[in-house]
C-alpha cells in the first residue's frame, strides 16, 4: 500500500458565526462580509499571512488550514490572533444595533490534515470541527451576551501551549469542559476574551453535554430550570395515623407491583 506523503500535522482554525441561520438575504451578506474583514484584520494585525491559509470557506464559517512552514505558530494564533479578533470584532460591532452583531465562534486544533475530493480530510479537521460546533461553546456566548466572541482550544493546543506559559494567557483565563459531539468525546479548554468564564453556570449533564432543559436554561437565562419526575405521572402520599371520617369522600388505592 503505498504512503500517503500529502498527510502532515497542522494548525487549525474553525470559525463559525452566530445566528445566521435565522437572517434574510442581507443579513446573510453581512455577516459574509464582515467575517471575512474581521479575520483578515486580526491576522495582518497578528503578522500572519491569511492568503497563505488553505481555506475552506461556508457562507457564516470558515475552516482555515495554516501552511506547513506555520507549523510552529499556535502561540500567535492563540495569543495574538484571538486578541486581535476580540478586538476586529468589538469595533465592527461598535455602532451596530444589538441583532446585527457579528458574534463568532473559533476552534483551534493542531492535527492531522490531508487534501481529498471535496476539501480537507484527517481527524484534525474532523476535531476542530466538531469543537466549534458543541453545545458548550454555543452556551458560552448564548449565556453571556454581550461577547463577541468565544474560543475552544483542543486540549492538544492547550497543554502544549497555555500551560507551559509560551503565551501571555495564563491557565486560569480558560476553563475545561467536556465536549460530546456526535462520535467526538474529549475535553477542550474554553476562553472568553474580556470576561471570567470560570463565573458562567454552563449547564451539563454527565457525559457533558447540557440536557434539553438546560439549553432552554441558557437561551432564556433562566437559573430556576422547572422540576423534572423523568415524564411520570405526578403522584401525592399521605399518612394518616388514627380514625379518619369521610362522608361521601373516596380513597383511592394503589399497589405497585
Amino acid at each position: 500500500m503505498a504512503r500517503n506523503t500529502e498527510f502532515s500535522l497542522r494548525v487549525l482554525l474553525s470559525v463559525d458565526a452566530v445566528g445566521y441561520g435565522t437572517g434574510d438575504d442581507q443579513r446573510h451578506r453581512a455577516i459574509q462580509t464582515g467575517l471575512l474583514a474581521v479575520l483578515d484584520h486580526a491576522a495582518a494585525q497578528a503578522g500572519l499571512d491569511r492568503s497563505a491559509w488553505a481555506k475552506q470557506q461556508a457562507g457564516d464559517g470558515e475552516l482555515a488550514i495554516l501552511p506547513a512552514d506555520q507549523s510552529d505558530r499556535e502561540p500567535v494564533v492563540v495569543d495574538d490572533f484571538v486578541r486581535e479578533l476580540s478586538v476586529a470584532l468589538a469595533r465592527h460591532n461598535e455602532d451596530l444595533k444589538d441583532e446585527a452583531r457579528l458574534r463568532l465562534r473559533l476552534a483551534i486544533h493542531f492535527g492531522a490534515v490531508a487534501p481529498g475530493a471535496n476539501g480537507y480530510v484527517g481527524k484534525g479537521v474532523v476535531t476542530v470541527s466538531r469543537l466549534v460546533e458543541c453545545t458548550q461553546i454555543k452556551n458560552a456566548l448564548r449565556m453571556m451576551h454581550t461577547a463577541n466572541l468565544a474560543v475552544i482550544l483542543s486540549a492538544q493546543v492547550f497543554n502544549d501551549v497555555v500551560v507551559p506559559r509560551y503565551t501571555a494567557l495564563p491557565r486560569t483565563a480558560f476553563r475545561e469542559v467536556p465536549v460530546r459531539h456526535k462520535e467526538f468525546a474529549e475535553p477542550a479548554y474554553l476562553l472568553l476574551p474580556g470576561y471570567d468564564i470560570a463565573a458562567l453556570e454552563l449547564p451539563a449533564t454527565e457525559g457533558g453535554e447540557p440536557s434539553g432543559a438546560a439549553e432552554t436554561q441558557a437561551d432564556t437565562g433562566s437559573s430556576e430550570p422547572g422540576p423534572s419526575n423523568g415524564g411520570r405521572q405526578a403522584t401525592v402520599s399521605t399518612t394518616v395515623n388514627g380514625n379518619v371520617t369521610m362522608p361521601h369522600g373516596v380513597i383511592g388505592m394503589v399497589w405497585n407491583a
